[in-house]
């Protein structure tokens, strides 16, 4: 390859990268429902393929982040670039262990099951000490 394809091929890369993060690509869109027996998260980004999101469980600590790769095949180095990134606190009444994740139609869904397939929920009334 001649010097000057070399550049500009370089430069396309870095072109279609800035324009990614700079408005080129959707952001990751994250829903949270409430099933009778777990919690299930959806992230979403048009666009983006199902491989760059990943979901981590560090302790008490769901991580959820998506990236955008970017490889140079003639250097042999690939670039990752952060597009989503949330932490979230497992709360006590998922069942950490056999929390899962699926892909489905271009989404992930992270599947955080109840113990004991039960979740105690209750309104608590606001009590006006006037």
């Amino acid at each position: 390859m001649r010097p000057i394809e070399n550049s500009l091929k370089g430069m396309g890369g870095q072109i279609d990268l800035l324009n990614t993060l700079y408005g080129g690509s959707s952001m990751t869109r994250m829903q949270t429902e409430q099933e009778s027996d777990r919690l299930v998260i959806t992230l979403s980004a048009p666009g983006v393929g199902p491989d760059a999101f990943n979901v981590l469980i560090d302790g008490n600590k769901l991580v959820l982040y998506t990236l955008l790769q970017q490889k140079n095949s003639l250097e042999g180095q690939a670039l990752a670039v952060p597009m989503f990134l949330r932490v979230i606190d497992i709360p006590d009444f998922v069942d950490a262990e056999h929390i899962e994740a699926v892909q489905e139609e271009g989404h992930v869904q992270i599947l955080l099951p109840f113990k004991d397939g039960e979740h105690h929920q209750r309104r608590v009334e606001i009590q006006n000490l006037f």
